[in-house]
């Protein structure tokens, strides 16, 4: 144990430390005061907003893009790099490729925010009203407000960064969020443009904001750069036969023209020049001032098969630099069509229309529903429009609008006694009479007070059997026989000719087409009479339209092919005329095949009877078209037509097939207000003269 002695030395020992303690303490913080180093502070607190609300901004960035609203965009972005890049770079860039190719849609998905960080940058000075965090009353959260003023803007160096004392530079890594995003751009001249970006997200007083550069548009474009777009012109593809013959072709100075002239004018059409007001729809589609357009025929029809798909390349351009590509797509030349015109037979029955001026002609495969002639009167020479000349120099007029339009296909003409055939089969089908059923042929007949003749008011004695009332072409048999066939089913005989494809489009492809009019009870329902009051179908409609009168139209291609599902006893076909297209190297990029519209619902029974006398119309002393096929060792079948169209003159018409049982050949050819003109006499040996050129070529 001490004594109080020894704690009292020991104590008098201690003094002298405690005392060197103070004193070094007092010089440390008297030398703190005056010398020494600031202490460093430490960091004010900076809220961070929830990494939730990133993809919130990021999608209300998206939502405005995708919506075309630019200026939304802009307001999202955060103030500094809104002082780098100006308000009207930032729009007109947006704007410049959305124009260039066209922009029609956007579509975006997005994942979901990652860390990131920005690099140290120019902190710019708050607004006057900053945002603050308000404590949430509930669980602690932070609450973001915005700034109540806008952040003023900061001039930039020549370095891109912002200048002037009030700027000044962070330290460290800022943080931010990157939201991966896709863009898929619909463009009319890119097609789907699939971009993958990032959307960078950074801190701001009101929460997160974009951070934004020309990059996020295409990494080329730098900090300068802008959009340009390049085309490589697709040259146009040919028209051709099966055979090889060239119908249309470009020269290489670029003009088209047309080798076989006049030659299935109509059909092939015409091209011309795209002009200031085609621009105005054609600009999005790639069409530039000098470009070719086809306007008429398969020229117009097939335009996207012939014309190909022009290249483009969407380049940056910066100052200084060699441009860079940022998107491309392949040019494709446009396609040879192979037609089935076949030019021996398109010129056979060109040359039996020539003694008269308006004629229509379509001849069509019964087996396959291709057609083989689509020939129209008055002539028209292609090499009218682009050339101005023949091929061999000589001037050509410009041709008026009847000339270029294609009788075979957009000539519509009340039908006349060629429809009978389908009176009768409904009168058969319907068990209306039989085929041994006999009618009298008087010159006259009278229903409900309003009386009808035959032609010249032929008659014959007694009662008569179908083969003959068909031959001498009979008004005043099948016109009773249609108001009986009315009282048993009213709409059986225009259910009838609606099933042989009348009253609608043929579906024939890359040509414009006439669907004529089939005046039954939906098309009374609709269409008003002379009298200008709508009123419904009945027994005086029955009557015209048994013999193809009163308001009906019909197309030559749509009689060739009813005629052609009679001889090939009810298959209709949809007719096709483009067989196929293929690029230069070789690939087919379309294919037609034989397609069936629909089956006839008639038996066979009753075909081979109608076709029975038909076939009497071409062989029987009383048939009307006998003379005309006289010597034919074919065993032809078909109607003359000889229809009233409201002036002196009649149309005529004869459409055919051949042979009577498993034909593979059917014509239709109409002569329009011929003089005095019957379908036997003027239409009768056009039919024939085409029939000849396939039989005996």
């Amino acid at each position: 144990m001490s004594t109080d002695r020894e704690r009292l030395v020991d104590g008098h020992a201690a003094w002298p430390k405690v005392l060197a303690v103070l004193v070094l303490t007092a010089t440390v913080t008297l030398g703190a005061c005056s010398f020494g180093p600031a202490p460093t502070p430490y960091p004010t607190p900076v809220p961070t907003p929830p990494a939730a609300a990133a993809n919130v901004t990021a999608q209300r960035y998206l939502a405005a893009w995708k919506a075309g609203n630019f200026e939304a965009m802009w307001d999202l972005l955060a103030p500094i790099d809104r002082a780098l890049f100006s308000h009207d770079r930032f729009i007109s860039l947006h704007r410049q490729f959305a124009t260039l190719v066209g922009v029609t849609g956007l579509e975006t998905s997005s994942g979901d925010p990652q860390p990131a960080a920005l690099p140290p940058q120019l902190r710019l000075p708050e607004p006057a009203t900053t945002a603050s965090p308000a404590a949430s009353p509930s669980a602690g959260s932070t609450v973001w407000s915005a700034p109540s003023a806008a952040t003023p803007s900061v001039a930039a160096t020549s370095s891109g960064a912002p200048s002037g004392s009030d700027a000044s530079l962070a330290a460290g890594p800022v943080q931010a969020a990157a939201v991966p995003v896709d863009l898929i751009f619909a463009t009319d001249l890119l097609g789907e443009v699939s971009l993958r970006r990032s959307v960078i997200l950074g801190q701001g007083t009101s929460g997160w904001q974009v951070r934004w550069s020309p990059e996020l548009l295409f990494p080329e474009l730098g900090d300068d750069g802008t959009l340009a777009l390049t085309r490589q012109i697709s040259p146009r593809g040919k028209i051709v036969s099966g055979n090889g013959t060239v119908f249309a072709m470009t020269r290489p100075d670029g003009i088209r023209v047309y080798p076989q002239e006049s030659l299935a004018g109509q059909a092939i059409g015409y091209v011309s020049k795209v002009t200031a007001e085609d621009l105005t729809t054609l600009a999005a589609k790639g069409y530039r001032a000098g470009d070719w357009i086809g306007r008429s025929g398969l020229e117009r029809g097939a335009e996207a098969l012939l014309r190909g798909t022009p290249g483009f390349t969407l380049i940056a351009k910066r100052p200084g630099k060699v441009p860079v590509t940022v998107y491309q797509t392949p040019m494709t030349p446009g396609a040879t069509l192979t037609i089935s015109l076949q030019p021996d037979l398109q010129r056979a029955a060109e040359a039996a229309m020539s003694r008269y001026p308006r004629v229509g002609n379509a001849t069509v495969d019964p087996r396959t529903g291709e057609v083989w002639v689509l020939a129209s009167l008055p002539a028209f020479d292609p090499n009218a429009m682009t050339l101005g000349t023949t091929l061999r120099g000589f001037p050509l007029a410009k041709p008026n609008q009847e000339q270029i339009t294609d009788k075979a296909v957009l000539g519509a003409y009340p039908a006349g006694s060629s429809f009978k055939p389908f009176t009768l089969g409904a009168a058969l089908q319907t068990r209306t009479v039989t085929t041994t059923t006999t009618m009298l042929c008087p010159g006259t007949w009278t229903y409900s007070g309003f009386t009808f003749k035959n032609w010249m008011e032929e008659s014959l004695a007694g009662f008569r059997p179908w083969v003959d009332t068909m031959a001498l072409s009979c008004n005043t048999t099948y016109m009773p026989l249609s108001i009986l066939v009315y009282q048993r089913n009213k709409t059986a005989l225009t259910d009838l000719q609606s099933g042989f494809g009348f009253g609608q489009a043929t579906g024939i492809e890359f040509l414009a087409e006439s669907a004529g009019i089939l005046p039954d009870a939906a098309y009374f329902q609709t269409h008003e009479r002379w009298n200008g009051k709508i009123s419904p179908y009945g027994p005086f409609d029955q009557i015209q339209l048994a013999i193809g009168q009163g308001s009906f139209l019909g197309t030559p291609l749509q009689l060739a092919l009813a005629y052609a599902a009679w001889g090939n006893r009810g298959t209709l076909w949809q007719p096709r005329i483009v067989l196929k297209a293929t690029l230069p190297d070789g690939r087919v990029v379309y294919q037609s095949k034989p397609t069936v519209r629909r089956k006839i619902p008639l038996s066979r029974p009753v075909m081979d009877f109608v076709v029975t006398t038909l076939r009497a119309v071409v062989t029987s002393p009383l048939g009307t078209a006998t003379r005309a096929f006289a010597g034919f060792p074919i065993a032809a079948a078909g109607k003359s037509g000889t229809a009233e169209t409201g002036g002196p003159d009649p149309d005529a018409w004869f459409p055919a097939f051949a042979p009577m049982d498993k034909p593979t050949i059917a014509v239709a050819t109409v002569v329009v207000t011929v003089p005095l003109g019957t379908g036997g006499d003027f239409a009768a040996p056009i039919t024939r003269r085409v029939m000849e050129a396939y039989f005996f070529r």
